[in-house]
């Protein structure tokens, strides 16, 4: 799994540099908020340390439920750092609006994340944020996904 924390830890220090205040990590429902001429940003980093500049990556539905209510006071944040935090090139950073991140977003098939544990396999644990995969939950995201597919087509 990805680690975000040097671009997080880099985008607090940038966010403060260009004059935020109030800089909070809060990992949920983004990574930051921050405040600025007396207003209160939600700030998602994505973080890269592709030598080319291209990312792929993603955005979870609730930091795009934040985006989406915040459309004003949010922006996906690219802490951008070529070839990592112990390389010697220089971090880059772009903010997004919600608005001009949409167009380079795409919503794939649902994902059914599991844990098991093969040592203990009657041990269910402790959902956070998600859903539990019922039956029912399944069938309804099957359906959502074929109406949403449906309308693009």
């Amino acid at each position: 799994m990805a680690d975000d924390r040097p671009g997080v830890t880099a985008a607090v220090n940038h966010l403060r540099m260009i004059g935020y205040s109030n800089i909070r990590i809060i990992h949920h429902p983004v990574d930051i908020s921050a405040d600025m001429n007396g207003e209160t940003y939600w700030i998602e980093v994505k973080y890269s340390e592709s030598k080319d500049g291209k990312m792929f990556g993603a955005a979870t539905i609730t930091e795009w439920e934040c985006a989406l209510e915040n459309p004003n006071n949010f922006f996906f944040l690219i802490a951008h750092k070529p070839g990592g935090e112990d390389n010697d090139s220089e971090w880059k950073f772009v903010f997004i609006s919600p608005a001009v991140f949409e167009p380079f977003s795409t919503v794939p098939p649902f994902k059914i994340n599991f844990n098991y544990d093969v040592n203990n396999p009657n041990h269910i644990p402790n959902r956070r944020s998600a859903l539990p995969a019922t039956e029912e939950n399944l069938k309804s995201l099957i359906q959502i996904f074929k109406s949403m597919k449906m309308e693009e087509e």
